[in-house]
């Protein structure tokens, strides 16, 4: 199901919510659905704009983890921006409670995931991923 990339998704997070990425990423993973994760998929040393924007370009799913860190981070807005006029699926996850303000307003429409244990949150949006799939 993967492409060249190796990766099913592209995650968008901000750095400061890593741990429950991590998690996140582990349950995806352990329900048979591969993810794009910075950390591990940048070797030291490597360009990581480029490859950042490789793996956004090839992936077909985005999936943002929104929280009070999240929206305000420049790089998630950005990715999310990439995705949006790329015609991408995007998988909002809320990961933390956000006021209601502070829902970013173009991912409104889009039916969304809130879910606080990243192992839930994991397996519910790789069911979604590989029943699209299927």
């Amino acid at each position: 199901m993967s492409d060249e990339t190796g990766a099913d998704v592209f995650l968008a997070y901000s750095s400061k919510d890593r741990a429950w990425v991590e998690q996140f990423v582990s349950s995806l993973k352990a329900s048979g659905v591969n993810s794009w994760f910075d950390i591990a998929d940048i070797p030291l040393g490597e360009p990581w704009e480029q490859r950042l924007e490789d793996a956004l370009r090839h992936s077909r799913t985005l999936v943002i983890i929104l929280t009070p860190n999240s929206i305000r981070n420049r790089w998630t807005l950005v990715e999310l921006g990439a995705a949006l006029a790329d015609g991408k699926r995007i998988i909002p996850v809320v990961a933390e409670e956000l006021d209601t303000g502070d829902t970013l307003p173009f991912l409104r429409g889009y039916r969304t995931l809130h879910e606080a244990s990243p192992a839930k949150a994991g397996k519910q949006v790789a069911e979604a991923i590989l029943a699209a799939a299927a």
